[in-house]
């Protein structure tokens, strides 16, 4: 596992200013929250170590990789979203293992473990299926 760091990263959008130069190392196996009121940049923050939103300035760096122009996809990172947040041309199986293929797992065993997870929730042999064909 490496570490997280944060260097002078300022992220807008447009005129606002979401994150203002901020500086964060999470080291190495370290457990680490994020508390404050809403609107205060928590979620940006995340979002930038994720690869969902670029800094306006400054690095996000993990372990000793800067993460500029590396994509979501790409970043060993993982980000549950508070809100409903499926990629709609993916199918159910490939949602469920995506965070599996981020980090390398074949697809075999990617499938394999979807499937289990299907079983589990009571969808067994769905996992073929697009999200929006899913009900209820």
């Amino acid at each position: 596992m490496s570490s997280v760091e944060l260097n002078h990263v300022t992220i807008r959008f447009g005129d606002f200013t979401a994150v203002d130069d901020c500086d964060l190392t999470i080291e190495s196996g370290e457990f680490f929250s994020f508390l404050g009121p809403s609107g205060c940049g928590k979620t940006t923050i995340l979002r930038a170590v994720s690869g969902f939103n670029d800094p306006t300035e400054g690095t996000v760096r993990i372990g000793d990789k800067d993460m500029r122009g590396i994509g979501p996809n790409h970043r060993p990172t993982a980000l549950i979203f508070q809100n409903l947040a499926l990629f709609p041309l993916m199918s159910v199986a490939d949602n469920i293992a995506f965070g599996l293929e981020v980090r390398g797992v074949k697809y075999e065993e990617r499938r394999r473990r979807a499937e289990e997870l299907l079983n589990l929730i009571a969808l067994p042999g769905q996992g073929d299926k697009m999200v929006s064909e899913l009900s209820g």
